[in-house]
C-alpha cells in the first residue's frame, strides 16, 4: 500500500474551503460534507502516519439526508439511516453528476443549432469549399478528354501513304554464338563476364552503440480514495544512457577474376531499312508508290495517315471514315484528343 495523504474538501452551504479530509463536518457551519462535495489536493502534502489505519473504500452516500459517511460507518452520523438502504457510493454519485452534465451541455448544444441554423450552414460550406473546388477540377479534365461532337465545313483533306523499302546488305557483327549463314568467320577467347571469388580476410574495428540502464525518473500520481483521502502512487520510468566501444571484426576480400569464352566476328547477310517511298495529295483518291524493287530489295511494311482540314485545324481520321467524305462538305463528327473518331 503507498503513502496516504489527506485530501481537502470545500463546503457547499457556507463556503468553507481547504476543510482537511480527516473531518466530517464543516467546521464553520456545522453542516456535514454531501454529495455535492468534491475532494481535491491542495498545499502541502500532510501523509497519514499510520496508512493501515485509512480505509481505501469510498464513502457512502446516505438515500435519506445525502450525508456522506464512512465506509466503517453502519449507520448514517447524520440521520442514523441504516447503510444497507443506501444506494451510492462517492464515485457512483460523481458518476451521476458527470452524466447529468453531459446531458445539459447536449441539450444546450442542440438549442445553439436551432438558434442560429444559418449560420452551422455557412461553418459547413466553408468545410466543403476545398472538397467542391477539388470536384471541380476534376470534372474540367474530364469534360476535356471526353469526346464532343461538333459540325465542320470541310475547307480541304489531305493524305500520305509511305511504302518502307529494305535492301539485303552484308553486314559485319560479333557474338558469342554463330547465327545461321554467317561467313567470313574469325574468333578469339575474349572476357565473357567476372565472377567474385573469395581472396581473404581482413580485420576491421568499428564503433558501436550500446544502451545501458543509468537508472530510474520517479514520478508519483494520487488517487482518489472518495473518502478524504488520496493513494500516493510512484512510477518508476527506466533512464538510458548511450555507451560506445570498439568491436574487431572480419571483413571478407574479393577479387574479380576474368572467365574467358570464345567470341566471334563474322559477317551476316541481313535484310536492312533503305528509305521510304512517300506519296501524298489534297484529293480523294490515295495510291501507294509502284516500286521496281531488285531482287536484293523487299517491301518493309507500309502506313498510312489521312487527314481533315476545317476551320483552320487538322484533325486526324481513320480511312474506313475519311473515304466517305468530299471537300465542302458539311458534317457533323465527334472529336476526342485532336482526331475525328466517328461522322454524321
Amino acid at each position: 500500500m503507498g503513502k496516504i495523504v489527506v485530501g481537502c474538501w470545500d463546503c457547499d452551504y457556507c463556503g468553507a474551503d481547504r476543510i482537511s479530509g480527516d473531518i466530517k463536518i464543516c467546521p464553520k457551519c456545522g453542516k456535514p460534507r454531501g454529495k455535492d462535495v468534491t475532494f481535491y489536493m491542495a498545499g502541502p502534502k500532510q501523509y497519514v502516519e499510520d496508512p493501515d489505519k485509512v480505509s481505501k473504500n469510498p464513502d457512502w452516500l446516505c438515500s435519506f439526508c445525502d450525508t456522506l459517511n464512512a465506509d466503517t460507518d453502519k449507520f448514517c452520523t447524520s440521520c442514523g439511516a441504516s447503510r444497507e438502504d443506501s444506494e451510492m457510493n462517492y464515485f457512483e454519485v460523481k458518476e451521476k453528476q458527470r452524466q447529468e452534465a453531459l446531458r445539459k451541455e447536449e441539450e444546450n448544444r442542440k438549442k445553439l443549432q436551432n438558434i442560429a441554423p444559418q449560420s452551422s450552414r455557412s461553418a459547413g460550406g466553408r468545410r466543403l469549399l476545398p472538397l467542391l473546388v477539388i470536384a471541380a477540377a476534376v470534372l474540367v479534365i474530364a469534360f476535356m478528354s471526353m469526346p464532343r461532337t461538333k459540325s465542320m465545313k470541310v475547307d480541304a483533306m489531305k493524305w500520305e501513304r509511305t511504302v518502307i523499302v529494305e535492301k539485303k546488305q552484308a553486314v559485319q557483327e560479333s557474338g558469342w554464338t554463330l547465327p545461321a549463314g554467317a561467313y567470313d568467320v574469325t574468333s578469339r577467347q575474349e572476357i565473357y563476364r567476372y565472377d567474385q571469388i573469395l581472396d581473404h580476410y581482413e580485420t576491421r574495428e568499428r564503433e558501436v552503440a550500446e544502451e545501458v540502464l543509468d537508472g530510474y525518473d520517479v514520478t508519483y500520481t494520487y488517487e482518489d480514495l472518495g473518502n478524504g483521502h488520496f493513494e500516493e502512487v510512484e512510477h518508476r520510468e527506466p533512464r538510458y544512457r548511450t555507451e560506445y566501444h570498439t568491436e574487431y571484426y572480419e571483413e571478407p576480400v574479393y577479387i574479380s577474376v576474368p572467365v574467358y569464352e570464345e567470341k566471334y566476328y563474322y559477317t551476316v547477310i541481313k535484310w536492312i531499312y533503305d528509305r521510304d517511298e512517300v506519296t501524298s495529295g489534297t484529293d480523294n483518291e490515295p495510291y501507294f508508290a509502284e516500286i521496281d524493287l531488285t531482287q536484293d530489295e523487299r517491301e518493309g511494311g507500309r502506313k498510312e495517315e489521312y487527314w481533315i482540314v476545317s476551320g483552320g485545324k487538322t484533325y486526324g481520321i481513320d480511312y474506313e471514315l475519311w473515304e466517305w467524305i468530299t471537300p465542302g462538305s458539311s458534317i457533323d463528327a465527334t472529336v476526342k484528343s485532336g482526331r475525328i473518331i466517328s461522322v454524321e
